[in-house]
């Protein structure tokens, strides 16, 4: 299991936030995401790597 943070600009409010967790589990196969607009960071938890390429778009 991998733990991967990623930063992230603009998240501004917790629907921000859900919109962000919604497009991550839909482009990965992840355990648990949660994002935080105040750290400014989303955290994945998945089974599979996820390369570093393809979660920044």
């Amino acid at each position: 299991m991998q733990k991967i943070t990623v930063k992230v600009d603009g998240m501004q409010c917790g629907m921000c936030e859900a919109h962000v967790n919604d497009a991550v589990r839909a482009a990965f196969p992840v355990k648990k995401v949660t994002s935080s607009h105040s750290k400014k960071e989303t955290v994945i938890i998945t089974d599979t790597d996820i390369p570093e390429e393809k979660s920044r778009k």
